[in-house]
């Protein structure tokens, strides 16, 4: 109809070639918001319609960290020498695990025991078709420990060698041992941003002992158990736990938000991110808070001889450095370091009381409003005084629990 009106020079007709031009434009524009309004509404249900909505979104996400390619000195030198790479990142971090030195006496290891009910339940035993449901359950990865092991390799091993290997677990579980060169880790590094960074931008990826991998898998189980049954955790924690949705904490989060300014109050939101936190996970504190929490003295015990006496070396390129102690924080790596995390920090809610809070793993979203029924004026300066007590206690918790 255009070219009709331009090769007669109908004004009409060009005029009805623009109506039809816009109302297709705005039909086909409404009809994409439609299919992305329903696309975002099924996105987490099964269909066609998630499908399509993850296929388009997954090309902006990063699939992998960026590889280190080198190390940035104070100076503004670049070092790219895989050795002197290895072994300037040793020297950061054997500095960042040393043992943490804390104020006696302490809440977490010093105050009077608590007697509980199940302080003498063992850890049940391991059995064979557990351990081979593990065994399916878990990726097929290629990347080797210390000796030379992946989960690929233990894939290959005769079923009927599991059957060893089971008792081995139980006594492991019931003296609480583990032999030392399980306990010995290799450590790769990942870039958190640029592939040319300084040390502490660097995530460290503990490749444990494949062995112990399996080990901890069946005590995760047994510990998820005791936690579940003793109601540790709090529902305003959702990482790492089966059944607790992050987008189910997010929507609750903005719900709060909505809440408050609904009333006309104002609102202030503190969103808290440990730096390092799992890397400051305190051993004796967590030994002691698990105790205080009801834990078994059973679990408590693996835990301790799980967490102490541990070495890394660390590799870069193919190149390792020294050995070095790790006196300070959960391997990153381990299916255990999560889920201990979170019930070391399990009452963190209950040393900043004045905000509604809600827990991601290692971080915290933090809702506070003013005092309602007062003037506005009021209300903010109200709000600014609950902020300032918030962020005391907050810093207060810090010292407690991280040392920082």
């Amino acid at each position: 109809l255009s070219y009709k009106a331009q090769r007669k020079g109908d004004i009409e007709l060009r005029n009805e070639a623009r109506r039809l031009r816009n109302f297709t434009r705005f039909e086909l524009k409404r009809y994409q918001q439609e299919q992305l309004t329903a696309q975002l509404n099924e996105r987490y249900s099964p269909g066609e319609g998630s499908n399509l909505f993850w296929n388009k979104t997954k090309r902006h996400f990063k699939h992998i960290s960026s590889s280190l390619r080198g190390f940035t000195t104070p100076s503004g030198d670049i070092i790219k020498d895989p050795q002197d790479m290895s072994n300037i990142a040793a020297d950061y971090y054997e500095k960042l695990f040393e043992a943490p030195v804390m104020m006696r006496p302490h809440p977490y290891i010093d105050a009077p025991p608590i007697s509980w009910d199940n302080a003498s339940d063992l850890i049940p035993n391991v059995t064979y078709p557990e351990i081979i449901n593990i065994l399916n359950s878990r990726r097929k990865k290629r990347s080797l420990d210390i000796h030379g092991l992946s989960p690929l390799i233990l894939d290959k091993i005769p079923r009927n060698y599991w059957h060893l290997l089971a008792q081995l677990y139980n006594y492991s579980f019931a003296d609480s041992f583990i032999p030392k060169k399980c306990k010995e880790v290799r450590m790769v590094l990942l870039a958190k941003k640029n592939a040319i960074c300084t040390p502490d931008l660097t995530r460290p990826i503990s490749l444990l002992d494949s062995f112990l991998k399996v080990q901890e898998r069946l005590f995760l189980t047994r510990f998820i158990h005791v936690l579940k049954n003793r109601s540790i955790l709090p529902d305003n924690q959702s990482g790492f736990r089966a059944g607790f949705r992050l987008q189910t904490r997010a929507l609750l989060l903005i719900e709060q938000i909505s809440s408050y300014m609904a009333n006309s109050s104002p609102v202030a939101t503190v969103f808290v991110d440990f730096k390092s936190a799992f890397d400051q996970l305190w051993f004796e504190g967590c030994l002691g808070k698990l105790i205080s929490l009801g834990v078994p003295l059973a679990y408590v015990k693996w835990i301790q001889t799980w967490l102490l006496g541990r070495k890394a070396t660390i590799e870069v390129q193919g190149k390792r450095s020294r050995w070095i102690e790790i006196n300070r924080g959960g391997p990153q790596g381990s299916s255990l370091t999560p889920s201990l995390f979170i019930t070391y920090h399990s009452d963190m809610a209950d040393y900043i009381p004045g905000a509604m809070s809600f827990f991601f793993a290692d971080d915290l979203a933090a809702v506070l409003a003013g005092q309602i029924g007062i003037r506005f004026t009021d209300q903010c300066i109200d709000l600014e005084r609950r902020l300032q007590i918030f962020l005391d206690q907050l810093e207060y918790y810090s010292i407690l629990a991280f040392n920082r």
